[in-house]
């Protein structure tokens, strides 16, 4: 086990803030934070980012390889890239919309000290318009915008596919019924499998992962 998976198993009588304080303290980083300055809107919602607790739950029970692109739609301060690059090697991208968010994660990458740090980038831009590169396995979204925008995002996503055949992962967290409707009904994307999370899905039927893909090995 390594030592950032280790940290979280063992970490049942902190607070998920008080968790994200040590484990951010642990990767060099500062991520738990909150938008507050009143930028969301409609289409684009707040940044609030992933616990790590809930992290821990989504990737025990569907890891990631050294092989993965893990595009984070949202991506904040970068907490998902950090936390899948320190624990799997992988690549992450990150595209954020909010120039504020966006330069608070270059400092967190500047700061970063994990081995394979080169295989991450951040970038500033909005999701509709972003041109997803081949190398791209995977894409994370903590509803981050408006139903329009996000079937712009399932398009680009289908077009990257057919540019290059290979299996794309759509990682959805706290989905709503009508992007869930959408998928299911308007896209080439198949669930592969929902992962509840155990401590909150029993009061909130949304506090679960939606696994999908399109393609295959």
């Amino acid at each position: 086990m390594d030592a950032l998976t280790e940290q979280i198993k063992n970490s049942d009588a902190l607070s998920d803030e008080a968790l994200a304080e040590k484990i951010d303290h642990f990767l060099h980083i500062h991520t738990e934070e909150v938008q507050t300055d009143g930028r969301d809107t409609f289409h684009c919602h707040r940044y609030e980012p992933t616990s790590y607790r809930v992290l821990h739950t989504l990737f025990e029970a569907f890891p990631l390889t050294d092989q993965d692109t893990l595009l984070d739609y949202g991506s904040g301060l970068g907490r998902l890239s950090f936390y899948t690059n320190h624990r799997f090697h992988n690549g992450a991208i990150g595209i954020e919309m909010s120039g504020a968010l966006h330069r608070e994660a270059l400092h967190n990458l500047n700061q970063y000290r994990g081995i394979h740090r080169e295989r991450l980038t951040f970038l500033h831009g909005k999701a509709e318009d972003f041109v997803i590169p081949d190398e791209v396995t995977a894409a994370y979204c903590f509803n981050p915008f408006s139903t329009e925008i996000f079937r712009k995002v399932l398009t680009n996503l289908e077009k990257s596919y057919e540019n290059k055949r290979r299996r794309v992962t759509l990682i959805l967290y706290y989905p709503e019924d009508n992007t869930v409707f959408y998928i299911e009904r308007h896209t080439g994307f198949r669930l592969l499998k929902e992962i509840a999370v155990p401590e909150l899905f029993g009061q909130d039927r949304r506090e679960r992962f939606c696994i999908y893909q399109l393609g295959c090995v």
